[in-house]
């Protein structure tokens, strides 16, 4: 009993520190129609075609990976529903509260795959279930799915060992698999990344925690090709492409790289760590700039910091409020707004653990975990605007102490998702504390968010990752579910 209320201490007192636990177990699927939406027009169909253009990225597809584009900026051109007072359109309830790590998504016929540890299931714009295809018993699923070319691949997980799965997105069923006996995968939230016909993702070869490794194979058959080793933590490893070949991420504690799709270094910035600050990362901006979020140290100052993308030289670094919590998003604020960085900032939510050390945590940080979203001029760093989010009165996410799927543990997510930025300006945050999924707008650009700038959808349960957008619809699903739909 000693030793479980000493590792609840110490998750406590790192925050940033995470161990994910995962499982599942089988289910009978239903979903709740409340209406149904038509379909997209042709002029949205080609505003997406012209947005993943880049010939080396996930093609033709609304939201195609973890950060939606290749350059992981999670901007889309167009617009979602901003006001969620009527509800959602449908919702998939997810029964047997199986955990969803990430964002939904979506195809160019507006289908919506949503991936749990155990299983993945394709259902139309309107709600049909259309196929769902099941992990290997054993297996665990806790990377991002990425859709490439009429695949879908994922990458399930057995005692550390990964297996790359290629999916016909069509009918559901494998068009190969590929065992990788030699190395060792986290069960963090990262995420599977092509570019190029390059598969990527990330493994574990001197730490035991996290990223240190990325690993490319052939999208073909799954066949390894290289893998480049750092000497420091990533977290939820999402690496971005800026459309030359090349591939940039960054770790916990702000150390860049840039490597050759060959797996050559080209550059890389920052010194190494063998530990985690915090669990964030980075994005390319449309502007030839790189930003990163991080934390210098495990106790140190939170920041933002734009680099060359050529060089790796900083153009500006902007220490945060407080704590660094997820990716950035990169993306222009409505038309004729201005190109802005959205940094996630917020208290991290622990496990579940004693009553009485909960309460002396809360009490030591004035009584509640907070959660912020603050918007940054991409050229300066300057403060465009701060939404601060309600505060939350326990030091767990929603919905963790519930009973889940058998073999569940708790989702232990992040501070929140990634921001989202829609083609309108609109900014979607979704939290991590009491699952609140919310529109930010600065309609009159006055750089205050008012109440009015702000619809509010209480899912009373927390998020790991973002919702995902396509045009008049946005997917959201939280940790334990239900998965909402939103359309116009």
């Amino acid at each position: 009993m000693m030793e479980a209320l000493w590792l609840f201490l110490c998750l406590a007192l790192a925050v940033a520190n995470h161990c994910d636990y995962v499982g599942c177990q089988e289910e009978a699927v239903h979903v709740s129609l409340l209406q149904v939406q038509t379909n997209h027009t042709a002029q949205q169909t080609r505003q997406m075609q012209a947005s993943t253009a880049d010939k080396g990225a996930p093609q033709a597809y609304y939201w195609a990976n973890r950060g939606r584009d290749a350059r992981r900026s999670s901007w889309a051109p167009y617009r979602a529903p901003t006001n969620f007072s009527s509800g959602p359109s449908w919702i998939w309830p997810n029964d047997l509260k199986e955990q969803v790590r990430h964002s939904p998504l979506i195809d160019a016929d507006m289908n919506i795959y949503v991936c749990t540890t155990k299983r993945l299931r394709k259902f139309t714009t309107s709600g049909n279930l259309l196929w769902t295809w099941n992990a290997e018993p054993g297996q665990m699923m806790s990377a991002s799915p990425v859709l490439y070319n009429g695949s879908i691949y994922v990458l399930p997980h057995e005692s550390h060992i990964p297996t790359a799965v290629s999916i016909d997105m069509a009918s559901g069923t494998v068009n190969w698999k590929r065992h990788y006996a030699n190395l060792s995968h986290s069960g963090d939230a990262e995420s599977l990344s092509i570019y190029n016909d390059r598969l990527l993702f990330g493994a574990l070869t001197n730490f035991k925690k996290g990223t240190d490794t990325v690993v490319a194979a052939r999208v073909s058959d799954g066949h390894y090709l290289w893998d480049f080793v750092t000497d420091t933590v990533l977290w939820n490893f999402m690496p971005s492409f800026p459309g030359d070949s090349t591939v940039l991420f960054s770790s916990t504690c702000g150390t860049v790289f840039r490597l050759s799709l060959e797996g050559e270094l080209l550059w890389r910035v920052g010194a190494g760590h063998d530990s985690m600050c915090v669990p964030a990362g980075g994005a390319v901006g449309p502007n030839g700039l790189f930003y990163a979020e991080y934390r210098e140290g495990r106790d140190g100052a939170s920041y933002v910091t734009a680099h060359n993308i050529s060089d790796g030289s900083v153009v500006w670094k902007r220490e945060l409020p407080y704590r660094a919590a997820q990716y950035p998003a990169v993306g222009q604020l409505g038309p004729g707004g201005p190109l802005a960085v959205l940094a996630a900032i917020g208290d991290n939510p622990l496990p579940p653990g004693p009553p009485e050390l909960e309460a002396s945590l809360l009490k030591r940080n004035g009584g509640a975990w907070r959660n912020a979203v603050i918007a940054l001029d991409a050229a300066t760093g300057a403060t465009l605007w701060h939404s601060q989010d309600r505060p939350w009165n326990s030091t767990v996410g929603a919905g963790d102490y519930d009973k889940h799927d058998e073999g569940e543990g708790p989702c232990f997510p992040d501070a929140q998702g990634i921001p989202v930025i829609a083609g309108d300006g609109s900014v979607y945050t979704s939290s991590s504390h009491h699952g609140d999924l919310r529109t930010i707008r600065d309609a009159d650009a006055d750089g205050i968010i008012s109440p009015w700038e702000v619809s509010t959808f209480e899912t009373k349960q927390c998020f790991l990752n973002s919702p995902s957008v396509a045009p008049g619809m946005l997917v959201a699903a939280p940790c334990w579910g239900p998965m909402y739909v939103f359309k116009d």
